[in-house]
């Protein structure tokens, strides 16, 4: 391989095709500066400068050398923008893993703005359970888990990035609705028969409900388990009212009604971004940038 140094001192000469200005440009004297274009030749086994007392020109050998020097500094230039790139996380690929009740939530928004700001960056989303994640990130499969805080070991550097009040579901022709009610005490809300949460299956918010229910010291009439966004299926089927996540109330908006609920305590259903501490890749630390950024934890 040839020091690139010598290329370096050859595409100053034949830039100045002048030994004295080339030799001033480079910092160094004249002597030396020929020596390292006579040893460049040798190696090449070509003539590059045809030399005399008056001038310096290049050679057909010295004109095809200087075009391929050019190209191998404006790659160079390219090679070390792809590098930093990487490097600041501004490209590349992150790896997310998502549970799939978050993906009703505000978080939408953050993901959006980090595409917008980040467009170089692959956002590659994996549906999974929150109990899969941390397997996942360990074993280096994803960079990043938006996961419920029940599977966010504390070695994983939890960070809350979204928090929501929990709401009232239940039909449109409910009692409730046809007296114009514009909210609920949690105490009564606990009162009707309810759809909970499948433990196995909707561990988090089943352990969100029971919390709620011992907030209020009432023990809730459960009429059936079920999972998110299922539940208000059933809700809509008219087996029972739900409480739930505040940004399903987006869904089924046709037949359903959502009440905000008063007595909660502190009680917000949560999201958190869980990583491995020291993972390589840079560009985690953006995307939880905007996240935090785009004040994701509105509630």
């Amino acid at each position: 391989m040839i020091d690139t140094r010598l290329l370096n001192c050859f595409a100053v000469v034949a830039e100045e095709l002048h030994f004295g200005r080339a030799a001033q440009r480079l910092f160094m004297t004249q002597p030396p500066l020929s020596q390292s274009i006579r040893k460049l030749e040798a190696i090449l086994g070509v003539t590059l400068l045809a030399r005399s007392t008056r001038s310096v020109r290049l050679t057909p050998a010295g004109q095809e050398l200087q075009r391929r020097v050019a190209r191998l500094d404006a790659e160079f230039e390219d090679i070390v923008h792809a590098v930093r790139q990487i490097d600041h996380g501004k490209t590349g690929r992150l790896r997310v893993g998502l549970t799939p009740s978050a993906s009703y939530s505000n978080l939408s928004q953050g993901l959006y703005d980090f595409r917008r700001q980040y467009p170089d960056v692959v956002l590659d989303l994996t549906e999974m359970n929150s109990s899969e994640m941390p397997g996942a990130l360990h074993q280096r499969r994803i960079d990043i888990a938006l996961v419920r805080p029940t599977f966010a070991d504390p070695d994983l550097a939890p960070l809350r990035i979204y928090a929501e009040p929990m709401v009232f579901a239940v039909r449109k022709d409910h009692p409730l609705i046809a007296r114009g009610a514009g909210s609920l005490d949690l105490k009564r809300a606990l009162g009707y028969e309810l759809i909970g949460y499948a433990r196995q299956t909707s561990r988090y918010f089943s352990q969100i409900l029971h919390l709620l229910a011992a907030h209020a010291g009432v023990m809730p009439s459960l009429a059936q388990e079920s999972m998110v966004p299922t539940i208000l299926a059933l809700v809509e089927a008219g087996i029972g009212a739900a409480i739930v996540p505040a940004s399903l109330s987006r869904l089924r908006t046709d037949t359903l009604a959502y009440l905000p609920l008063r007595g909660t305590g502190r009680i917000q259903a949560e999201l958190l971004a869980a990583r491995v501490p020291g993972h390589s890749n840079p560009a985690v630390d953006n995307f939880l940038r905007v996240l935090k950024s785009d004040r994701v934890e509105r509630t």
